[in-house]
């Protein structure tokens, strides 16, 4: 006698099935080549090479994946082909020899929500309008004059900083760091965003929505990874909460946006608005290619900087040596100068920007860039990389090769003594703000900030870490989502060596 299915039992056998038959019959449409695809590690049927993700973070996945097979790796993540850059020869080759072909993006379901459908720069796709997007970026908002104008703020909000973390460590318990590191953060990029238009309450609302939409960008969705199968985003009800965290940020955007357009100043919005009234651009810009610019903004601006200061105040820590060197510098210059004129001498801070490069060296804050996406087929160090691959470049990696750096596990700043390094990605072992026609547009907005922080926090405190705990204790676990922070956030001991004056 022949048992019946159930109708349950039957759904359940389509559900499992479904996603089998979806990536046999992608794999099946796939034209073969008769050149040779990079090497990489085995693939599952459905989920790829993910499953060698388990083991520990991307990075260091990869490295090690790259050792055994090579510095131009292929693999399949759920359904999308990726190919991992892992040399400086292969990443020089995607970035600079063939940079044309490979500056475009993936889009992505964060990229879809919150950059108004990629109409930001950072994930918007090669072309005129993104041409466009970055010479707005580089000429107006960025520009070496802009950051200049802000200098103000950034001097105002860092004092602030000092004297929380002063008021924070007077009971002589740990600070807890990455907190008020933020707080600084995103208080500088919101002023220089909003200016005085945005009000205390309204920044306050601004900043819980944005937190609120980044969440997002460190998990998970099977859109991203499995294409075909992105109704499951809508079942776990992720889409409908992307939407809602959506209509939060718009809604505060559009105050911000309407205050700016009543009352005018020199702020970054006031800018957008004023170039979106002239209509000059190729491209005109609307109200809609604003917010997805700020955004971009405030996303590459106030997490990156807070967890690179964390970094590096991790590594002084668990260098003592090389912290006594850099305060004793900081000292030195700012001893008997006004507060107002610190960053005017940050350029007698040598050694303080050796120690900059070198925690960006090992702890880059964006350690597998950007993805780029191959916009047409071509060869890459002899493999061919088809049209609409992935491209990943393991910055983390390369900057940790003993292959290309002495020592290369060791923070050693006076690596950097001789200027060769430098951000602009001229040496592609050495890329914390990429390379090519998609390079950080922001690299000099977020130095300058990142620099002062660095200096007023050696110059006016003098730090320890709690009882019973050694350099060598201090945990350099980190997480890597949209960026890469540390796993347990730095607790330290602050002590004042100067008082920062309240008339600052």
């Amino acid at each position: 006698m022949e048992m019946e299915l159930s109708a349950a039992t039957l759904l359940f056998v389509f559900l499992v099935s479904l996603p089998i038959l979806v990536t046999l019959l992608s794999r099946k449409s796939t034209p073969t080549s008769k050149k040779r695809r990079p090497p990489g590690p085995w693939n599952l049927p459905l989920i790829g090479s993910l499953l060698h993700f388990a083991k520990s973070h991307p990075p260091a996945v990869l490295r090690d994946l790259a050792n055994k097979y090579g510095p131009v790796m292929f693999l399949r993540m759920g359904q999308i082909d990726t190919v991992v850059i892992s040399s400086p020869a292969a990443a020089e080759e995607v970035l600079r020899e063939k940079d044309i072909i490979f500056a475009s993006r993936p889009s992505t379901v964060v990229s879809e929500f919150f950059c108004y459908q990629s109409l930001d720069v950072v994930f918007s796709p090669y072309g005129a309008y993104w041409r466009t997007l970055r010479k707005l970026c580089t000429v107006e908002l960025l520009s070496a004059k802009m950051v200049r104008q802000f200098a103000p703020i950034r001097d105002a909000e860092t004092l602030s900083l000092i004297r929380n973390i002063q008021a924070a460590g007077r009971g002589g318990g740990p600070v807890h760091l990455a907190r008020h590191l933020l707080s600084c953060s995103n208080s500088i990029v919101a002023k220089a965003a909003f200016g005085e238009v945005c009000s205390s309450e309204l920044r306050d609302q601004f900043l819980s929505a944005m937190a609120m939409a980044l969440n997002f960008t460190g998990g998970f969705t099977f859109g991203d990874v499995f294409p075909s199968l992105r109704f499951i985003d809508v079942v776990t009800g992720l889409r409908r909460r992307m939407w809602q965290a959506r209509m939060q940020l718009d809604d505060v955007f559009e105050k911000i946006i309407a205050r700016s357009e009543a009352q005018r100043g020199d702020d970054l919005v006031s800018v957008l608005l004023r170039i979106r009234d002239e209509g000059e651009l190729e491209f005109p810009i609307g109200t809609i290619n604003i917010k997805a610019i700020i955004l971009d903004m405030f996303a590459g601006g106030t997490e990156t900087t807070s967890s690179a200061t964390e970094w590096i105040i991790s590594e002084l820590m668990r260098n003592p040596d090389v912290m006594a060197k850099a305060q004793a510098e900081v000292r030195r210059v700012f001893d008997n100068v006004s507060p107002q004129d610190h960053e005017a001498k940050m350029d007698e801070l040598h050694y303080i920007k050796m120690v900059i490069k070198e925690s960006l060296r090992l702890n880059p804050v964006v350690p597998l860039l950007i993805p780029h996406l191959c916009r047409e087929t071509c060869n890459v160090g002899g493999f061919q990389v088809t049209k609409g691959t992935r491209v990943m470049i393991n910055a983390w990696a390369m900057a940790r090769s003993p292959e290309y750096w002495h020592d290369a596990e060791k923070f050693r700043p006076e690596r950097f003594e001789d200027g060769m390094l430098d951000f602009k990605g001229s040496r592609f072992e050495y890329l914390p703000f990429g390379a090519g026609r998609r390079r950080c547009p922001g690299d000099t907005f977020g130095l300058a900030v990142l620099e002062l922080i660095i200096a007023r926090l050696l110059y006016y405190i003098d730090w320890s870490l709690p009882v019973g705990m050694e350099p060598e204790d201090i945990d350099m676990e980190m997480i890597v989502e949209a960026t890469a922070r540390r796993k347990n956030q730095l607790h330290l001991v602050a002590s004042p060596y100067k008082v920062v004056p309240m008339q600052c």
